[in-house]
């Protein structure tokens, strides 16, 4: 099987415009906020069934793409920076309330629109040492706000273990003062203590990379259990859609569900009794004809996807192997199956058309675990 690739679906610099998602028309916004109630999907409830959600390119496309999957998206997921978009992005927060849904911010403590190892300001010893704490006290004061009947969950500093942040562990530059994972970790902890009294409602979620490609294993970044209160895995099926890409990868692969080393295991150590799930995961579109002789992925796979694809309880068919459709089922069953909290899928057009087709089966993917439960 292809061997895990240390990449991330996230930009090494800059922000990149996403394309719109399904073409079909986005339905209404809503002319006024919900009056606050309580949230009907909480990663603080512990009856909460595995949350499904993910990432759009706006509102506005998240709309017309719960319409065309037939669903509610449970946990809206955006991104916000220091610099390009500082704000609290309330405007999530009110969507995510309206629907009863999670909300999830990438809260990423750097500008987009700058190279990552030219922003010192934004070293991890720099805020550890209270050089952003005006904006971080504004910012969390917002949050908490909306917390008070939300579920706010924040991914901090997120994807660490890789090294394409300001937050990485970096070599010293004339443009940076490098960095190491224990100056991640005295940041996440100061940022910690200052939510426990601005946002003491917000959830804060550790989140690492699969496989990153920075010196250290993920463990090393880990602030300790009391300064988190939920866990995450970024991880993607890559296939050939960036450099040195190994070809296609299944859930396994990309996650180690079955594997007592692989990153889904080790998460899950970490997490204790905390909840954990996948943060960004999405397939890169499938071509099953690079399965056959003479196509890309034929060395690597061979015929016995379309000879013997069972793998009970999980694969049955080639086209759970070899489709991005059956690529999502599968993640999400598996996902599930080991324990996950959440999963929220990255539908998204950005290094690769990520977006599940606009096709019956694109559109069932998240009526996954409905469908297995009869």
């Amino acid at each position: 099987m292809p061997r895990p690739f240390p990449f991330t679906a996230r930009a090494l610099g800059g922000l990149v415009t996403l394309a719109l998602a399904l073409s079909l028309q986005p339905a209404a916004a809503s002319a006024s906020p919900t009056p606050a109630t309580r949230t009907t999907t909480d990663l603080r409830d512990p009856d909460t069934d595995l949350i499904l959600g993910w990432a759009s390119h706006d509102l506005a496309t998240m709309e017309a793409e719960e319409a065309a999957f037939g669903t509610t998206n449970d946990m809206l997921s955006t991104y916000v920076d220091f610099v390009q978009q500082p704000d609290f992005p309330a405007a999530y927060a009110e969507a995510a309330r309206t629907r009863g849904a999670a909300l999830l911010i990438a809260w990423e403590p750097w500008d987009w629109a700058a190279a990552f190892d030219e922003q010192p300001e934004f070293a991890p010893q720099n805020i550890a040492a209270g050089a952003w704490d005006d904006h971080l006290r504004d910012w969390l004061s917002t949050a908490q706000t909306y917390a008070e009947d939300l579920n706010v969950i924040v991914r901090l500093a997120p994807e660490m273990n890789d090294t394409a942040r300001p937050w990485s562990a970096l070599p010293a530059t004339a443009q940076h003062p490098g960095s190491s994972p224990s100056d991640y970790v005295d940041m996440w902890r100061h940022v910690a203590a200052l939510k426990e009294v601005h946002a003491p409602d917000v959830m804060l979620m550790w989140n690492p990379l699969n496989y990153g490609a920075g010196p250290a294993p993920f463990e090393d970044y880990f602030p300790g259990s009391e300064y988190v209160d939920t866990l995450a895995l970024d991880g993607f099926n890559w296939d050939h859609a960036a450099p040195a890409a190994p070809g296609w990868q299944s859930p396994d692969d990309v996650f180690g569900f079955s594997r007592a080393d692989g990153p889904i295991t080790r998460l899950a150590a970490l997490a204790g009794d905390k909840p954990w799930g996948i943060a960004e995961v999405a397939s890169a579109p499938d071509d099953p004809a690079s399965f056959l002789p003479g196509g890309a992925n034929y060395s690597a796979w061979g015929t016995w996807v379309f000879d013997y694809p069972e793998n009970p309880p999980y694969e049955q068919v080639a086209d759970d192997w070899v489709t991005q459709e059956g690529w999502t089922r599968m993640m999400i069953l598996r996902a599930a199956d080991a324990g996950a909290s959440f999963v929220n899928y990255f539908h998204t057009n950005k290094e690769t058309d990520w977006r599940l087709t606009d096709t019956p089966s694109g559109r069932e993917v998240f009526h996954v675990l409905a469908d297995r439960a009869g």
